[in-house]
């Protein structure tokens, strides 16, 4: 019988364009708390912390501060996401497809996310891909990435050993979890940090589209 293997997916910036609402509901926590709302350029670079990692720099370190503009978020999201109106950030183009496809070709899929546990869950109804993934984690479930926690975790629950185990994503978080794994990082082309940084930071490949990254994968991790 094969060994089992595990694709583990970052999620915003990797599987879902989710900037839109990310600078939407950064901005407008920070309006409802008092602090300067903070351009586009440092939301961007902040996405892939953990969302108290990037509220404390837009309080300027100011940890209660901060806390408060965490809080404010999560209430914006959540209000959002259960909006009858709400329309949904859109997966990247071929995402579920490639999903699709390496779920029927034996592969586990799993997500790593500094997302909380609320959103993810909701998004992943609306797209109708809850049941492709064998495992989820997230900022409310162990310690954010660029800890190990997450990988090791999900490697943990599904018993698949650190070699047979790559993790895909678009961030210098996602890559230096992946390196403090001891993992396998894939670099996605389309997301929020540029190709040569996640380079930089240990990436084995970088690919510009999601069937190329079910190539990559099949050939990387074989069955």
């Amino acid at each position: 019988m094969s060994e089992l293997r595990i694709a583990l997916f970052d999620f915003d910036g990797t599987l879902a364009d989710s900037v839109t609402s990310i600078i939407r509901n950064t901005q407008a926590a920070c309006g409802e708390v008092g602090v300067s709302a903070p351009n586009e350029k440092l939301i961007r670079q902040n996405i892939g912390k953990g969302l108290m990692d990037a509220a404390l720099d837009y309080a300027a370190g100011d940890r209660a501060m901060a806390q408060k503009i965490f809080d404010a978020y999560r209430a914006t999201a959540h209000r959002e996401l259960t909006s009858p109106s709400h329309q949904a950030d859109k997966l990247f183009p071929g995402a579920q497809s490639a999903l699709e496809a390496l779920s029927q070709e034996g592969w586990l899929l799993g997500i790593v996310t500094n997302k909380g546990r609320f959103g993810l869950r909701a998004h992943l109804e609306i797209y109708g891909i809850t049941e492709l993934f064998d495992v989820t984690l997230t900022a409310d479930d162990v310690p954010v990435k660029p800890a190990p926690d997450m990988a090791l975790e999900a490697l943990r629950r599904t018993g698949v050993a650190l070699s047979r185990a790559c993790l895909i994503g678009d961030t210098i978080n996602d890559a230096r979890c992946a390196m403090n794994a001891k993992m396998d990082f894939v670099g996605v082309g389309w997301g929020y940090h540029a190709d040569d940084v996640l380079q930089e930071e240990g990436a084995c490949y970088i690919t510009p589209d999601f069937p190329d990254l079910v190539r990559f994968l099949n050939t990387h991790i074989p069955a």
